[in-house]
């Protein structure tokens, strides 16, 4: 298949890569055009811990943070500590999002100075390279995922599922008004963990060994409870031939070893803060903040009007339908992601907040479109497939979701469909309407943070 553009020819699949630099270029638009990092909107919220270890460490070096008593009146960031017994201070979050927004960090250093604004990591620069990264992760993620797609599907379905999965999920909402927060971050990390997965697989390479450690740590470092992500690497196989992935694994056991090296050279980074911070080398900063394991609200995650994953998201019913293909697609990761995407469930929406606070949509889930993507990809292929009208259908339906996801989106910007109160009543008053309900305050169902952090 080619394409032809002004008496050029460019390959089906250079079109692809084309559609990927656009979708970035686009996302990169919107986020500019929101203008948050001029009202310095960006560090903010969960931003804020995640945040604080770089200017912590590389302008005021001091990791005590014995510095923020001395801060002018006219601060223009906000740091927000743990206090602990013994008198010293610490941040509630790991330091995964700080290793991943260290590089746009110094670059936004660096332009603080040369353009006149503040150096003191909370100026108008900070926050823009904040945006920066979250879209330069996004492509990196986008890129890689085309790569995986296409050792099993055809450049069409590849880019359509690329296409539906940035416009059509609650990922292009956290790629540009909320660009701080760890999903887009997450995604990409999912996204090279597979890829390096199965490279690995097919050439055991040193490479792919050393950076699924990496990988494998900032996973863990960004959020814990993630660490389940290492079931994709070790069940990989299991639909087709574990004894040979596991004949592998044993071949290459050396370079494994280096794999765990690699992962533990970075999470040690944390161990000796905590080790620095609280005086013990594992530190659990969440307080009365837990999983309720034995009282999951697995329904309300996937259909509630508060946050449902499948109301605000209703793509991904798509990938849920495509498992049933998957298992003859791609045999080898279809038990590894069937297994994975269930515990993930399972547990996302055991955290005593289950709705996780302000947001849109399941947000907890994005990271998880990384895997998703296969079963979503298998389910447009088959659709793709059919006779015309079924094709045509299809298309009509996933531009649908692209609609309703941006018309959502811009509703959410404006609390119409509220960040933690949308009722049953509130979300079809506004559905696909603009216009706010009459009574729209006394319709939102406000939830009991008290309530749900007894477990109740």
């Amino acid at each position: 298949m080619r394409i032809k553009l002004k008496n050029n020819f460019i390959s089906a699949g250079k079109a692809g890569s084309l559609i990927i630099y656009i979708l970035a270029f686009v996302l990169l638009s919107n986020g500019i055009s929101l203008k948050r990092y001029k009202s310095l909107d960006i560090i903010k919220w969960d931003v804020v811990s995640y945040y604080a270890y770089l200017p912590a460490a590389f302008i005021y070096k001091d990791l005590s943070f014995e510095f923020v008593k001395d801060l002018p009146e006219d601060f223009e960031g906000i740091i927000w500590l743990e206090h602990l017994p013994n008198g010293k201070k610490t941040l509630k979050t790991s330091m995964g999002m700080a290793l991943m927004y260290l590089p746009f960090f110094f670059m936004a250093h660096i332009v603080a100075g040369l353009s006149g604004f503040e150096q003191n990591g909370y100026s108008s620069p900070y926050h823009f390279f904040i945006l920066l990264a979250a879209i330069a992760y996004l492509l990196a993620a986008l890129l890689y995922l085309r790569k995986i797609l296409l050792l099993y599907f055809r450049e069409e379905v590849v880019a359509a599922t690329i296409l539906v999965l940035v416009l059509a999920t609650n990922l292009f909402y956290y790629s540009t008004a909320e660009p701080g927060m760890s999903h887009v971050y997450s995604f990409f990390l999912f996204t090279a963990f597979l890829f390096h997965t199965i490279s690995f697989y097919k050439k055991s390479s040193l490479k792919d060994a050393v950076l699924l450690g990496v990988f494998s740590a900032l996973i863990v470092l960004v959020r814990p409870s993630n660490i389940i992500v290492l079931f994709i690497f070790l069940l990989f196989g299991l639909g087709r031939d574990i004894k040979k992935s596991y004949n592998l694994l044993w071949k290459s056991r050396m370079k494994l070893l280096l794999t765990v090296a690699a992962g533990l050279s970075i999470l040690s980074l944390q161990l000796f803060f905590w080790k620095y911070s609280t005086g013990s080398w594992f530190y659990y900063s969440y307080g009365e903040e837990r999983f309720y394991f034995l009282h999951p609200h697995i329904i309300e995650g996937l259909f509630s009007y508060r946050k449902g994953w499948l109301v605000y998201t209703p793509l991904m019913s798509l990938a849920i339908a495509g498992f049933v293909y998957l298992r003859k697609k791609i045999p080898e990761l279809f038990f590894p992601v069937l297994i994975f995407s269930l515990l993930n469930i399972y547990i996302v929406f055991s955290w005593w907040c289950w709705w996780y606070g302000g947001g849109y949509g399941a947000r907890a889930l994005i990271e998880s479109y990384a895997f998703l993507s296969l079963p979503l990809a298998a389910m447009i292929d088959k659709l793709f497939n059919y006779r015309r009208w079924i094709r045509l259908s299809s298309i009509m339906l996933l531009l649908f979701f692209i609609y309703l996801n941006i018309f959502q989106i811009s509703q959410y910007r404006t609390a119409q469909l509220h960040w933690d109160s949308t009722s049953k009543e509130v979300y079809w008053a506004s559905f696909l309407n603009k216009n706010w309900p009459e009574n729209w305050e006394k319709m939102l169902d406000p939830p009991d943070y008290e309530k749900a952090l007894r477990g109740e």
